[in-house]
């Protein structure tokens, strides 16, 4: 996907201030996949090395019972974001784009509370 410019149209509070990192290769135990909202399919529930757990796209891991093997490099950085900040949203996957904030801050972001800009500082 091209990087496109978004604004944010609702605030959004990372719940997660300590995420979890995997690197492609790594080995998680795998859980539930999350069901509470169906904008946001294909979500899986991983636990890694020293307790730390996080939701994760479930095309990043190659599941195989409880165990799962990361084929890609995921951090589960949340960004909180308030109304009208500028993002710059470079992947979007199963209702969340990795974005990057003005002040270089990056992570993900729901996607229902971003509109896509027609053009940058507009």
């Amino acid at each position: 996907m091209k990087a496109r410019y978004f604004r944010v149209i609702k605030e959004y509070k990372s719940p997660y201030p300590d995420p979890i990192v995997f690197q492609e290769g790594e080995q998680a135990k795998v859980g539930e996949e999350f069901e509470e909202d169906p904008d946001w399919r294909n979500w899986v529930w991983c636990e890694g090395k020293d307790n730390k757990k996080a939701w994760v796209p479930k095309q990043y891991v190659k599941i195989n019972g409880a165990t799962g093997t990361f084929s890609k490099f995921y951090n589960a950085m949340e960004l909180s974001v308030q109304v009208g900040e500028e993002l710059l949203v470079n992947e979007i996957i199963n209702g969340f784009g990795m974005s990057t904030k003005t002040d270089g801050a990056k992570g993900w972001v729901p996607m229902k509370n971003v509109e896509l800009k027609t053009k940058r500082g507009a």
